[in-house]
């Protein structure tokens, strides 16, 4: 029997990886709801999905969509109260590593803008002005990439603060980007997977 059944699933879709994270922070807070799978869909867009009863997970998808769109671009977000298992199938087949062993997150703080050469120079500007520790980047698709710093709020507030400023300093903009003061914990399932140490060769 699917892990699933009975349950409701809830989803929301994003144009990049920043406001997805920072929605599904908000998910996992505002209801008694699982995060079961966190996706890079390609051509940008980032999909995140949690599980639980109906009036959970539509509290919950509330919650996601006006925390991601209040700094990026929300696509798509749904609730399907029962789906049927081969649709359940489908969400199993994203599920996020289990990560007992892992600590519980810093603050973090999130820049997400167009190409590698702008993100270097956010990263750049928040390890310098800020006692923070770069701890992911990711390329999303089609020149999105971000990066992630941690460290406690008032750091993270001014990483980001001096990241932004540097890339507005090259005359671009920055696509998205947030604090989160106190991660969910179960946050740590996705950024993981942008460890640095998981990146290098």
């Amino acid at each position: 029997m699917s892990k699933f059944a009975d349950q409701a699933i809830g989803l929301i879709e994003t144009v990049g990886m920043v406001p997805a994270i920072y929605g599904a922070d908000a998910m996992l807070k505002a209801a008694d709801v699982d995060l079961i799978a966190y996706e890079n869909v390609g051509s940008t867009l980032v999909t995140i999905m949690v599980r639980g009863d109906v009036a959970a997970v539509r509290a919950s998808v509330e919650a996601g969509k006006a925390y991601a769109s209040s700094i990026g671009k929300l696509t798509a977000h749904n609730v399907m109260p029962r789906p049927v298992r081969p649709v359940s199938d489908i969400a199993r087949i994203y599920t996020v590593a289990e990560e007992p062993s892992e600590p519980r997150l810093q603050a973090i703080g999130l820049i997400e803008t167009f190409g590698i050469v702008y993100v270097m120079e956010a990263a750049d500007a928040m390890i310098k002005a800020a006692d923070v520790e770069l701890i992911g980047f990711e390329n999303v698709a089609s020149g999105y990439i971000s990066v992630l710093v941690q460290g406690d709020v008032g750091a993270c507030q001014a990483a980001v603060a001096a990241g932004v400023k540097a890339v507005e300093a090259m005359e671009t903009t920055v696509y998205s980007s947030c604090v989160i003061p106190t991660p969910h914990r179960d946050l740590v399932k996705m950024t993981r997977r942008y460890a640095m140490e998981n990146l290098l060769p």
